[in-house]
């Protein structure tokens, strides 16, 4: 009797230790998640499961429009936000003006370019001429028609 008891012990034990190591622990990340999205709000810097960084603009019920460059926006799922950040998170900053910093080298102007010729391509450049319809034995070197003597 006391070989059957133990049995039980160590399943409930092992029952309990499942719980508190796979289970709880997924559940607390489940609800964390639940509230970060919940707590969204537009002006929002965040990032997604994909990894990109972005704003977020508008939100919906299901949806949320994010800014992910200035005047690139996409629609993704509410889910997909897995991080809010943090001005610290941030590496680079991101502006409407085309000011080059100071310690960026400045980019070289380009010279007017030579036209390419694949500008002016016709579809009429794309025909083939006809096929000439007189052939000789001579020509073909796999006719086994003629043979020589």
């Amino acid at each position: 009797m006391g070989d059957m008891g133990s049995t039980v012990l160590m399943l409930v034990l092992m029952g309990a230790a499942f719980y508190f190591l796979l289970i709880r622990p997924q559940q607390k990340r489940a609800k964390q998640q639940q509230e970060m999205t919940n707590s969204l709000q537009p002006g929002t810097r965040v990032m997604l499961s994909s990894g990109v960084f972005g704003t977020i603009r508008h939100l919906g019920e299901r949806q949320a429009i994010i800014e992910i460059a200035p005047g690139i926006e996409m629609t993704v799922i509410k889910q997909a936000v897995v991080k809010t950040l943090k001005p610290e998170d941030d590496e680079f900053e991101y502006s409407d003006d085309d000011q080059v910093s100071d310690d960026a080298p400045a980019e070289p102007a380009f010279e007017a370019a030579e036209p390419s010729p694949f500008d002016n391509i016709q579809p009429s450049d794309f025909i083939d001429p006809k096929p000439s319809d007189v052939r000789t034995t001579d020509d073909d070197p796999t006719d086994q028609s003629s043979t020589k003597k």
